[in-house]
């Protein structure tokens, strides 16, 4: 070994004076934040020959010495650094610091055999699920491909991005890895090569990421790295390891196909008890429920959407960020979801469902974020336009009874499905209930409506937008957007694959019916409730629906 080098595994803070043979394992740029195109910084991951790595930078105002000079995979002499601790989640190495490059730091090309080509330091797949894998550190893991979606696209910023998930499986267990962006094709012009049997992939530099505590993996743009079926002693291990322990694989990719939800038929009429309002009202049973009732207005005085955390839980604005208890840190952004109190009623009473961002996009077609940015509240007016439409829709809803200490001041109901299709709305009957609900005024009678004129709808996915805060991050509650501005973002549909766990919404549609009318003697049952503290912590728990065609009544 040649003395004349520092190993990678004595660096620390107090000396400049350093002089390393090293292997470049990784190299990348980052960005500017407000100049995307602009180059901002070089990052690389160094290894020695002892196997050691560590993170090293270089700064924009050096770029021009260094940029040129260094190429991964290659090995060089470094010479003269500075040395700073390493911080901050998504770490490529969990060497305690880093290396900064300086204006006098000399860089000359070189070899060696004795440095590791990959630097892999692989993970178990079950030491991910079992968190004992740090997630402020990337990982490295290594599996074979035991399922693979059809590749997806979503937008951002304005761009078209694509992006794939697949399973994989080593001796310990399974675990799903989403690839965006250039990786999706990087993967399938590599599988494309690939032959005899399942590929063995291995994913370098991968993030750990928990959403709604499911656990998968998901590449960091540039810095991840991709190998199918590398000739390491890693790879032939696992497939005789994984044949030895009797684990079936088949000879092709199986298809991973998206989460089936259950249709309107099974989600509506078949699973779930049907009851009218005043059978839930005085239900002595915690349960999910469907009821088919008109929409009679919205609840006065109360707030329409909330800030949600990119986990579609609610923050709250905190020292200039907001504060998310869910995730358990502070995010800047912010995403406006529905959450809207809507009095309905049936020919048994009345009460107030609470429904959520993707069965309210469904039914008014548009995202919140649009709608808050363009609401301009004054002193009439305390909903948006597009929500009143709404009134005298007749609806299926399943909706989710839960006891709680609230009650007694806050009887109401989340709804966690809404079904606007006319067939099975037709279908739906409540056992020993004959009487069928028309549009209903706010008084609670009915009033009868002509059917004869309908005409078939059918509205396609809009984009949902991301608010992204500015300055001190004040602008959190409903009506207000001071300090904020909007860009595009992923659609809901697409989320769903992104965060590999979001029940999001990918159909619209919307429908309004009507049938007999309600007796005018009939007895209602009114539920008054005040929502603030009940839900000062809402969560959007809001199912959804595919897309389908649909009926609309027209108003006189």
């Amino acid at each position: 070994m040649n003395t004349a080098f520092d190993m990678l595994g004595v660096v620390s803070p107090g000396r400049e004076s350093w002089r390393f043979k090293v292997r470049v394992l990784r190299l990348w740029t980052t960005s500017s934040f407000l100049q995307p195109e602009v180059v901002n910084t070089l990052e690389m991951v160094l290894i020695d020959e002892k196997g050691v790595k560590i993170h090293a930078s270089v700064r924009r105002q050096l770029l021009y010495l260094f940029q040129s000079k260094i190429s991964e995979g290659n090995v060089y002499k470094m010479s003269y650094f500075t040395v700073s601790p390493a911080s901050g989640f998504y770490r490529t190495t969990p060497h305690p610091y880093k290396l900064v490059f300086q204006l006098k730091t000399k860089v000359q090309v070189s070899e060696s055999n004795k440095i590791d080509l990959y630097g892999l330091s692989l993970t178990k797949i079950s030491d991910i699920h079992s968190e004992v894998a740090a997630p402020e550190f990337l990982v490295d893991v290594i599996g074979v491909i035991t399922g693979m979606s059809a590749d997806r696209e979503y937008i951002r910023d304005g761009k078209v991005v694509k992006m794939i998930v697949f399973e994989l499986t080593d001796q310990s267990g399974k675990c799903e890895c989403a690839l965006f962006g250039d990786y999706v094709h990087s993967l399938q012009s590599m599988l494309g090569k690939a032959h005899n049997g399942l590929p063995v992939v291995v994913v370098q530099f991968a993030k750990i990421k928990t959403f709604r505590g499911s656990i998968s993996i998901q590449n960091i743009i540039n810095a991840t790295r991709l190998f199918v079926n590398p000739a390491i002693e890693e790879a032939d291990a696992l497939k005789n390891g994984i044949a030895a322990n009797g684990i079936e694989t088949p000879s092709t990719i199986p298809l991973l196909g998206a989460r089936a939800k259950p249709s309107y038929e099974e989600d509506f009429l078949l699973n779930y008890p049907k009851i009218t309002i005043a059978e839930l009202v005085e239900k002595a049973e915690d349960g999910v429920y469907v009821v088919c009732a008109v929409v009679d207005g919205l609840v006065e005085g109360e707030d329409w959407w909330y800030p949600a955390c990119n986990c579609h839980r609610s923050v709250v604005a905190d020292s200039g960020a907001y504060y998310c208890k869910v995730c358990v840190k502070h995010v800047y952004q912010m995403f406006p979801r529905y959450k809207v109190k809507f009095r309905v009623a049936d020919s048994t009473g009345n009460a107030v469902f609470v429904v959520f961002d993707s069965d309210m996009r469904l039914l008014i077609h548009k995202d919140c974020s649009d709608v808050v940015a363009a609401f301009k509240p004054e002193s009439s007016i305390e909903y948006p336009t597009d929500f009143k439409l709404l009134k005298g829709m007749r609806l299926l809803f399943k909706v989710e009874k839960v006891t709680n200490a609230f009650e007694q001041f806050d009887v109401s109901y989340k709804v966690k499905r809404v079904c606007n299709e006319l067939s099975t709305i037709e279908a739906f009957v409540v056992p020993e209930v004959t009487n069928s609900p028309t549009r209903v005024l706010s008084s609670g009678f009915s009033e009868s409506e002509d059917e004869s004129d309908m005409e078939h709808e059918f509205v396609e996915d809009s984009l949902n937008r991301d608010i992204v805060v500015q300055g001190d991050g004040g602008a959190g509650c409903a009506g207000s957007l001071e300090a904020v501005h909007f860009k595009d973002s992923v659609v809901d549909s697409a989320g769903e694959v992104i965060s590999l766990d979001d029940d999001s919404d990918a159909g619209i549609t919307e429908f309004v019916s009507a049938a007999s009318k309600l007796a005018k003697d009939a007895k209602l049952f009114a539920v008054k409730r005040n929502l603030s503290s009940a839900f000062a912590e809402c969560n959007d728990v809001g199912e959804s629906s595919n897309p389908s065609k649909c009926l609309k009544t027209k108003e006189d």
